[in-house]
């Protein structure tokens, strides 16, 4: 397991869009009133298993050149995520609301029922790596991990393609859903 130093790159703004794209087509249904996201992109070091990882990979099949060498570069150092352009409003969610709301929780079932009652009409809690792109800048990798209940979660790596005017997910895998 290894430890990413939290840095403050320069922003790649093509991040927030495919950040964005991955939320509205994967999180936002009819009832969905607001998304609520991790303040910071996940490393992956301490988020999964290499073995996670590498099942995702033989999921999605052939990559296009340089985008699972730059998704791998880019992933351990982790970035503030800015306000998104989702369709619905997206709320931050901290280190520090976690570890309170859990302990006024004190257990899962309490802790949800909390988070629920002070984000209603969200999916959940989401996290999002920092996005890898292809050599020419036309597909992009993302992990994501999400939160929804006691016993519902997971992690979702996807495949987002450019396409004239805005991304969207072309493949995804999941190898760890509870």
């Amino acid at each position: 397991m290894t430890c990413s130093a939290f840095h403050q790159p320069v922003a790649d703004p093509r991040e927030g869009a495919v950040q964005a794209a991955l939320l509205d087509s994967l999180f936002t249904v009819d009832t969905t009133r607001q998304i609520v996201v991790g303040d910071s992109t996940v490393s992956g070091g301490t988020h999964y298993v290499d073995e996670d990882y590498r099942s995702a990979l033989t999921r999605l099949g052939l990559l296009p050149d340089g985008l699972q060498a730059d998704f791998e570069a880019r992933r351990p150092v982790r970035r503030a995520v800015d306000s998104l352009p989702t369709r619905v409003p997206m709320r931050r969610f901290g280190e520090g609301d976690e570890h309170r709301q859990y302990n006024e929780g004190r257990d899962l079932r309490a802790y949800w029922s909390a988070f629920y009652g002070r984000f209603p009409g969200s999916s959940g809690r989401v996290q999002l790596s920092r996005v890898g792109f292809s050599r020419d800048g036309a597909t992009a990798l993302v992990l994501v991990e999400y939160a929804c209940g006691a016993l519902c979660g997971g992690t979702i790596y996807a495949v987002l393609a450019r396409t004239p005017g805005r991304w969207r997910v072309v493949r995804t895998a999941q190898p760890r859903i509870a």
